[in-house]
């Protein structure tokens, strides 16, 4: 599935602080808003590492199309191991280093007709399990 597919490239790249790889996989919008939290993490001295992300569901909620543009929007549940640590020492600021935990996201993709999707909103609808 190429929504599974695009959710765990890009929670990987984020994880990764791979900007090139986010650049490729999002929208001038979205990638713009991505670098400015990785920024606001580096200036903070911490580093938001993702791993093992594991779709658990995703349901479509929207899906249009809008000046030769198609759109879709997926509730996507997941599963993550999600930590903040410390730039420098590495030391676990927040999280859970070891266990997944649960988030439910909306996320926006788009496309022209025949290319790739490309990730262009990510809204949360909730705070994150731990």
């Amino acid at each position: 599935d190429q929504f599974e597919e695009l959710l765990t490239k890009v929670q990987t790249a984020y994880g990764a602080e791979d900007y090139s790889t986010l650049r490729k996989l999002t929208t001038p919008e979205a990638m713009s808003y991505l670098a400015e939290e990785l920024g606001e993490n580096a200036t903070n001295g911490v580093r938001n590492r993702v791993s093992e992300v594991k779709l658990l569901q995703g349901d479509i909620a929207e899906a249009w199309r809008e000046d030769g543009q198609d759109y879709a929007t997926l509730a996507m549940r997941y599963s993550s191991i999600d930590a903040m640590v410390d730039r420098d020492s590495g030391r676990l600021v927040s999280g859970d280093d070891r266990h997944p935990g649960e988030s439910t996201e909306i996320w926006t993709f788009v496309r022209r007709t025949g290319s790739d999707w490309k990730l262009a909103a990510i809204q949360s609808t909730e705070q994150r399990a731990a």
